[in-house]
């Protein structure tokens, strides 16, 4: 079996290609016929590859398009490996530990709320734009510092920066992503010369590493990296776990059960969602995987999505939508090892707040109101409209 030619580009315009998924389950690690690289997506293969940076290096590129030679180091802290990227990890770190979440969950219930109030019963709403779009980008902005008649500038700014996010010609999102940079790093600087604060501009701005402040290129690789991830891939998990609750009825109803049941929703939608794509590794030396030998140099492809409907990991039933799904194989939607998402104790509370105030509402059920639209990125999928309507 070989993947497509045109994979990834023509395959994702509404959303993961989970057929062609199962083939590549079937064949194990297999290489791409115009590529010339190896698309990796079984969850065994995923995790093995995600588990050992020594051996499938982050820093020659994590996209497609990327070579050693194709950026300025640090682009982002998902480029670096270990020990470089866990000295970048642990600047940011604080902002994610348990205490300041919990500090943050009634602001974050708040927001939720004032969200829904509009909706009304048999009203359709756009779950993208009406929740999902804003509500992590308020959560994020609020993290880092960010004033609140800022907030609407940065929803463009992320789509440019994600590949294939969004229509707009590649000098827009360049544009747009200078502008964001030059916003970004005029706010550290401001932190710097002012009173210090608690938001995360203000950490990063005043943090050392290695005995140096940080520089300007670092500065703006960290910012924009905890913009996108912060909103991006949670906006995504958010509709679409809404619209698989519209498409499951009865798992609306077994939501009603309890807390145990709404954090399995938590988890099964962000397994069902896997918003992420794809990341690319490169080997470091020559080693087997899934039965094939992977040559030093070689790229390697880690499809998130595809590991995250594996039947070997998940059961026969994996491309069933089930809150009560309770796998010992773990979820890989957010990543796995060293590289494993700082935010997804923020986002696990996101989503599970917003389930919890749909279900206060006390609505029977969602149903959907009208085609989706999905966005069509390599990168980062998702809806970009998902008509819904409360009952």
């Amino acid at each position: 079996m070989t993947v497509p030619e045109d994979f990834p580009h023509a395959h994702f315009s509404n959303g993961h290609p989970y057929s062609l998924y199962e083939r590549i389950h079937r064949a194990g690690p297999v290489r791409h016929p115009g590529g010339g690289y190896w698309v990796v997506g079984t969850h065994a293969e995923v995790r093995t590859v995600l588990a050992r940076p020594d051996l499938f290096r982050s820093r020659d590129g994590i996209l497609l398009e990327e070579t050693p030679d194709s950026y300025e180091a640090p682009p982002t802290i998902t480029h670096t490996d270990p020990p470089d990227h866990t000295r970048y990890r642990g600047l940011v770190a604080p902002a994610f530990r348990p205490a300041v979440l919990r500090r943050l969950e009634a602001d974050v219930r708040d927001r939720v709320r004032v969200l829904l109030d509009p909706l009304e019963p048999g009203r359709p709403f756009d779950a993208v734009a009406e929740l999902a779009v804003p509500l992590p980008l308020q959560v994020i902005c609020l993290l880092l510092g960010i004033p609140e008649t800022d907030w609407a500038r940065f929803h463009r700014w992320s789509e440019a920066i994600v590949p294939g996010a969004a229509d707009m010609s590649e000098e827009e999102r360049n544009a747009l992503r200078v502008e964001c940079g030059t916003y970004l790093l005029a706010a550290a600087h401001e932190r710097r010369e002012g009173p210090p604060g608690g938001d995360v501009v203000s950490q990063l701005a005043l943090a050392e590493l290695d005995g140096d402040r940080l520089t300007d290129l670092e500065l703006v690789m960290f910012l924009i990296q905890l913009l996108v991830a912060g909103n991006e891939t949670t906006r995504h998990a958010i509709s679409g776990g809404l619209r698989a609750l519209a498409d499951h009825p009865g798992q609306w109803s077994a939501l009603r059960s309890g807390a145990e049941a709404i954090d399995g929703a938590v988890e099964e939608i962000l397994r069902w969602t896997s918003p992420v794509v794809y990341f690319m590794r490169t080997a470091a030396e020559p080693v087997p995987l899934g039965g094939v030998k992977i040559a030093a140099g070689d790229r390697l492809m880690v499809l998130y999505g595809a590991a995250s409907r594996d039947r070997a990991a998940y059961g026969p039933d994996a491309g069933c939508f089930d809150i009560a799904r309770r796998p010992e194989a773990g979820l890989l939607a957010f990543g796995f090892g060293p590289h494993f998402c700082l935010g997804a104790a923020l986002a696990r509370m996101e989503i599970r707040i917003v389930l919890e105030e749909l279900l206060e509402r006390g609505y029977e059920r969602i149903e959907t109101a009208g085609e989706d639209e999905h966005n069509g990125s390599t990168v980062v999928t998702g809806l970009r409209r998902c008509p819904l309507r409360p009952v």
